[in-house]
């Protein structure tokens, strides 16, 4: 499975790229990638950010099963 994460704002600058192409052998869940993320990103550790799946909005107990596009969003600003 291959994973296109892509990174937005602040999330961008700590990693210090904008896209990148992840694979992983089998499905995984949002809370095991988000650890491999900072062992890979360890300035993620205490950063606030969404995570999105194909353009949805993600939390908790979601499963990765497929290809698919992540995007790592820093907070909002609304006004």
């Amino acid at each position: 499975m291959i994973l296109n994460v892509q990174y937005f704002g602040m999330i961008a600058e700590k990693v210090k790229c904008e896209s990148e192409k992840i694979e992983f052998e089998k499905s995984i869940s949002l809370a095991t990638f988000k650890s491999d993320l900072i062992k890979k990103y360890p300035a993620l550790q205490n950063a606030n950010y969404q995570i999105a799946v194909d353009q949805e909005l993600v939390t908790g107990n979601f499963q990765i099963d497929k290809d698919c596009e992540i995007a790592l969003l820093p907070p909002f600003a609304g006004g």
